[in-house]
């Protein structure tokens, strides 16, 4: 019986990669005036019952 190999072929990093990424970035405080943006740009079809 053979030995079993590896299934994923391992290739090496591209060139400038960094070996040991980082974690995630940190969040800034501006995330709430994104949602107030993103809450403003909807479909015009979703305001269509809310005129009163």
């Amino acid at each position: 019986m053979t030995e079993r190999r590896h299934r994923r072929v391992r290739t090496p990093p591209a060139p400038g990669s960094d070996p040991l990424p980082g974690g995630e970035p940190e969040q800034s405080d501006s995330t709430d005036s994104n949602d107030e943006q993103l809450r403003r740009d909807v479909p015009p079809h979703w305001h269509a019952g809310d005129e009163d």
